[in-house]
């Protein structure tokens, strides 16, 4: 070998021993691999929830940690959709009138137990937005011909068109705007149709027709209202007579001065009564709002409760409340706020306000017995795999009580995770319900195994769990500590206590809809704090067999 092939070769060997040799991808790199938005038309409505899930190829001791957003710009930059870190959420695009058109993706950091974390991220769209939002800055300006100009800001590319309403002395007129789909930003209509000859106050209503979509109560655009006094030609008597000042309220509560002469003066009171509009001398303040003092609560059946309105400002006039509820089979509630449970299951309480239609919600959770029976003792049996566990008491006296089994080979597997149907299998046997239970009807019933449709259906029909809003249950997915704890408090019959926050380390990563559970499941010791790491909750991480066992031991010993 010649020498400068030798020098090469040391060369060569000195850079492979010292690692510079060039680097080879990772055979294991973990990737989203799919990417999935569960909608049935080719665009997206603003303010409706929808499901989203992404699937990946990784390792199973792999944790991630994932982020949705959203971007109006091709991906220029990006907006935080939803703070749920799991592979299934759900989540709901802004009512927002610049948001027409998106982008939505998801982006992952996978974390190993060994090695060094990986990035991967999929996108859709762009993806059509229609926006129901409500008309604003409607405003009408008399013009000198006694005609009057209507101005407003279009929010919304969802409406065929609007429809306007005057309310007047000369009764009502209906006008319409048509052609305004699709289009977001200044309207005008101007009424030919007025008295000239003399100053008339008139009404107008401004209302979207959205008839193409259905669209809930919720995000539906409602009506918006002003008041306008036309200008007349000046007559010689408009020189001598000393106008009358009066104050006229507009819905929902804003005011404007006006004088008038004594000619309509004479039968304004009579007039204005017809819209609930009185002439006053005072401002006194409109609704602005209502508020619940709780937004959940978990009654028993045949149990009541007193929900508490607070409507805003406190010296509004008019602070009724009209009470309603979307199941009263399952919770009714009277003219005074209280809540009775019927029957097992979760209703929605509303409480509107008479004066501006204001709505407030408290989600009603009934369970059917507050002391859950005691199962039957069975033989301890001694796993290999719980020595020194921290849950190993609470896991052997699960298996004891016919919740939980160990495998064929004699292990528990502590660690491993927990379906929603096993879960819902687990909490069946804690609880020993009878009867059959509710009819099934989620859209991937196919999906849930034989030996789970029994319990399945029990824990249906006791509320103990419900399906996504996609009319999903997902059977199969793996479930995770806010959703646990939520089904435990449940059947445990503890009132969950909303109190803003839980006191744990993470509680700005719990969901708003977990919070009171978690805060049941504190006080009720279903969570013991000093037994998790850095008193942290974690509530989108996955449940582990140990972590549900322990859970509903716990439930079981409440007393």
């Amino acid at each position: 070998m010649s020498a400068v092939r030798k020098a090469f070769a040391l060369t060569l060997a000195c850079l492979l021993f010292l690692g510079f040799a060039a680097p080879t991808p990772r055979a294991n790199a973990a990737v989203v691999t799919q990417f999935n938005i569960f909608f049935d038309e080719n665009y997206l409505i603003a303010g409706l929830p929808y499901s989203a899930n992404f699937t990946s190829d990784r390792h199973q001791t792999t944790q991630f940690v994932s982020s949705y957003q959203y971007s109006t710009n091709n991906g220029l930059n990006w907006q935080s959709l939803t703070l749920q870190d799991a592979e299934w959420v759900t989540f709901s695009l802004p009512i927002d009138p610049n948001v027409t058109s998106a982008h939505i993706r998801v982006s992952v950091d996978f974390i190993p137990l060994l090695g060094s974390r990986t990035y991967s991220e999929k996108t859709i769209g762009p993806i059509p937005i229609l926006q129901p939002g409500d008309p604003s800055d409607f405003k009408a300006t008399p013009n000198d011909d006694g005609t009057v100009t209507l101005r407003w800001s279009d929010n919304a590319n969802m409406e065929s068109s609007y429809r306007i309403v005057r309310s007047g002395p000369d009764g009502d007129k209906t006008f319409d705007v048509p052609n305004t789909t699709d289009h977001i930003g200044p309207l005008t209509y101007v009424d030919k149709d007025t008295n000239t000859a003399k100053s008339t106050i008139y009404v107008y209503s401004l209302t979207p027709v959205i008839d193409r979509y259905d669209l809930p109560e919720d995000i539906r655009p409602g009506v918006v209202w002003t008041t306008v006094k036309t200008k007349a030609p000046i007559r010689p008597i408009d020189a001598i007579v000393k106008d009358v000042p009066i104050l006229i309220q507009k819905p929902p509560g804003n005011f404007d001065i006006y004088r008038i002469d004594p000619e309509l003066s004479a039968n304004i009171s009579d007039y204005l009564g017809k819209f609930d509009i009185a002439p006053t001398e005072e401002l006194p303040p409109a609704v602005s709002g209502v508020r619940l003092d709780q937004t959940s609560v978990a009654l028993l059946v045949g149990e009541g409760q007193t929900l508490l309105a607070d409507v805003s400002p406190a010296d509004a006039p008019d602070r009724t409340v009209l009470w309603s509820s979307d199941r009263p089979d399952i919770a009714e509630v009277d003219g005074s706020g209280k809540v009775t449970g019927k029957s097992p299951g979760i209703a929605r309480i509303s409480a509107a306000t008479k004066v501006g239609g204001f709505t407030a919600v408290c989600i009603v959770t009934v369970v059917g017995d507050a002391s859950p029976p005691t199962p039957p003792v069975l033989p301890v049996v001694d796993f290999p795999d719980l020595t020194g566990h921290p849950s190993k008491i609470e896991v052997e006296k699960a298996v004891s009580y016919g919740v939980v089994k160990g495998y064929e080979d004699g292990t528990f597997r502590p660690d491993g995770s927990v379906t929603r149907a096993e879960f819902a299998s687990m909490l069946v046997r804690a609880l020993q319900p009878e009867g059959e239970g509710a009819p099934l009807a989620f859209d991937d019933n196919a999906m849930i195994g034989d030996w789970a449709v029994p319990a399945v259906r029990k824990a249906v029909a006791l509320g103990l769990v419900k399906g996504y809003e996609d009319g999903t249950f997902r059977p199969n997915a793996t479930i995770t500590h806010a959703e646990m704890i939520a089904m435990v408090v449940r059947a445990s019959g503890s009132l969950a206590v909303d109190t803003g926050s839980t006191g744990f380390a993470d509680d700005a990563d719990i969901p708003d809809w977990a919070k009171p559970s978690v805060n049941a499941a504190q006080e009720t010791g279903i969570i013991i704090v000093g037994g998790l790491p850095n008193e942290r909750f974690s509530p989108h991480a996955q449940t582990t067999r140990a972590e549900a066992a322990a859970a509903i031991v716990r439930m079981l010993e409440i007393q």
